[in-house]
């Protein structure tokens, strides 16, 4: 069995009974939003609460018609409202995920209390991927109840982030921006989003106990 050492107790201030994630990019309008509206209905069985943020948010802007229309594909709702990331919004959850590296830099300087709890969306998806143990029945052995075995299966993703494959490259961990761009850059991003919050989700729910 492995250690609880790496498992990551939740803020004291957070909001009782919910695990909280949340995805960050730059504007909040194209990224972090369909991870978060992606991760949302996937996880929407489990007591946990996702929301997004940007570096250098447009605020109050919806999404851009590819990212929306990608959305709608998928049969959810597209409505968004871009916020600004700041101290309040790192406050509590018990996991920041960027869309690229610089976004899980501005979390963890913003707030430094977050930053063993910031990783990019893909980084995290790689190690659930890359892992010689399966992480997701551990949690499930060190918890008891749905939260528990949450913060417990976070935990040890972020505790394993040196020990598995680095990509080729640093900036495989990035998802590029699409906005302003042509709809091939945003059929990479949706894909790469789609693929990894599949990734975490299922980690997630299998921790969880859930089929």
């Amino acid at each position: 069995m492995r250690s609880l050492a790496p498992t990551l107790p939740a803020s004291a201030d957070a909001r009782p009974g919910a695990i909280e994630i949340v995805t960050v990019c730059t504007g909040n309008i194209c990224r972090s939003p369909f991870a978060e509206i992606l991760l949302r209905d996937r996880l929407a069985d489990l007591p946990v609460a996702v929301s997004s943020a940007g570096t250098r948010a447009v605020v109050g802007a919806g999404l851009p018609t590819p990212m929306a229309l990608a959305v709608t594909a998928r049969g959810l709702d597209p409505t968004h409202a871009a916020r600004q990331l700041d101290d309040e919004v790192l406050r509590s959850p018990d996991l920041v995920l960027g869309l690229a590296r610089e976004h899980r830099s501005a979390a963890a300087a913003l707030a430094p209390r977050s930053g063993r709890r910031a990783t990019t969306l893909l980084e995290f998806a790689r190690v659930v991927e890359q892992s010689g143990s399966d992480l997701a029945a551990e949690a499930r052995a060190a918890a008891a109840d749905p939260e528990g075995r949450l913060r417990t299966a976070i935990g040890f993703v972020l505790a394993e982030r040196g020990s598995v494959r680095r990509p080729r490259s640093p900036a495989d961990d990035d998802v590029a921006d699409p906005y302003g761009r042509d709809d091939k850059a945003y059929a990479s991003a949706v894909a790469q989003i789609a693929d990894a919050v599949e990734t975490l989700a299922d980690y997630l729910l299998r921790a969880a106990g859930r089929p």
